[in-house]
């Protein structure tokens, strides 16, 4: 897997390091210190993988959803970013 920008990683680690939970965007502005516009960044790569989930309304501004969520398949992404050698 090709690897992931700053501010990918960042919502990656603020997602795995929470609840299992939907997240709004200023949520994750809080938890990664990110203003709106680098967690839109990090949100659209995460979610061309396949990552997370996003719901979206149009009252969502800055942010381009009104709550993300971590998949399966992010879970998986993340700990093949973890595992040192892996490249499945």
């Amino acid at each position: 897997m090709e690897q992931m920008g700053k501010n990918a990683e960042k919502v990656m680690y603020a997602l795995i390091g929470g609840t299992m939970r939907q997240y709004t965007g200023t949520e994750l502005s809080v938890m990664t210190g990110l203003p709106p516009n680098e967690v839109n960044t990090g949100v659209r790569e995460l979610e061309r993988v396949g990552a997370v989930d996003l719901h979206i309304r149009a009252s969502s501004e800055p942010y381009l959803f009104s709550s993300i969520a971590l998949t399966a398949k992010g879970r998986v992404i993340f700990q093949e970013m973890k595992t040192p050698g892996c490249d499945t």
